[in-house]
């Protein structure tokens, strides 16, 4: 298996990556207002570097279960310089979290290597045309909607199924806009559109969308479903249930793990490696 971003070419025994999360907003569901200037985003940055992250995903719009989309102009003033800046100083590998063409073309003229679609092209039909000008890496998710109305759509005729058909119709997509599948992650979605058991059934069966034969990345730490399983409201407390929920999916067929818990999730990866 490769994934190809411009700078890099991830190859089999590479994975699990682990993603770092970082996001600029007010209103996230764990971090909102914690990162609102530059010397804590370099803080964090830092960290997660030498935790071991491979890849640092930005966002600076909430995708939260229930929030409402920011304009352009707000998401730019967010992001930038800021990106330009923390590439500048420590280059890593960025993916950007956004659902906005024009905010990803800002994003590629400065230096991110991966676009982080959280809406599967759903908000944006323009999206796949600056991915293919760009030749970037992308990580496409699977949602039943907007952000503001996914969890009041989670009646599904097969939860795998359908997630697999859309997934199907992003190939066709890509292949149209000649996006080289090399540099496509597919996400199913923890917690866009899903009810508590169907995220646990997504990472009991994240085997099956290995037939795409492309990296499958989930983004579970902190989340909702596990502060209901544990009785945990507060999401600084459910960094044991997100890994232990990150270590069940890499055995079930995950290949990248996005996470907050960046050391955590390391550590467990090289157990799982020592162990398997």
């Amino acid at each position: 298996m490769l994934l190809k971003v411009p700078s890099k070419t991830f190859r089999t025994n590479n994975f699990p990556l682990v993603v770092g999360v970082i996001n600029i907003t007010p209103d996230s569901f764990y971090d909102g207002g914690k990162y609102n200037n530059l010397r804590d985003i370099y803080k964090l940055v830092e960290k997660y570097l030498d935790e071991g992250a491979d890849i640092i995903d930005i966002g600076a719009e909430s995708t939260r279960p229930g929030s409402k989309r920011v304009s352009f102009e707000e998401e730019k003033k967010r992001l930038f310089p800021i990106v330009s800046k923390i590439i500048k100083k420590y280059n890593p590998i960025i993916s950007l979290d956004t659902m906005k063409s024009e905010i990803a073309k800002i994003g590629l003229d400065h230096g991110v290597e991966i676009i982080n679609d959280a809406t599967g092209f759903m908000y944006d039909q323009r999206m796949p045309k600056v991915i293919s000008n760009y030749k970037c890496g992308l990580i496409i998710n699977h949602t039943s909607g907007l952000p503001d109305v996914m969890q009041a759509k989670t009646n599904y005729r097969n939860l795998i199924k359908d997630i697999i058909k859309f997934f199907e119709s992003i190939l066709d997509t890509c292949k149209r806009n000649k996006i080289p599948l090399n540099t496509l992650v597919l996400d199913p979605g923890i917690g866009f559109g899903k009810t508590l058991n169907q995220n646990i059934d997504l990472i009991k069966k994240a085997d099956r969308f290995k037939v795409f034969k492309r990296p499958i990345m989930y983004g579970i730490s902190n989340k909702s479903f596990i502060g209901n399983i544990l009785n945990l409201k507060n999401p600084d407390e459910r960094v044991n249930g997100s890994v232990i929920s990150s270590l069940f999916s890499i055995m079930n067929g995950v290949n990248i793990i996005r996470t907050h818990n960046v050391k955590e999730t390391v550590e467990m990866i090289k157990m799982w490696r020592a162990l398997k």
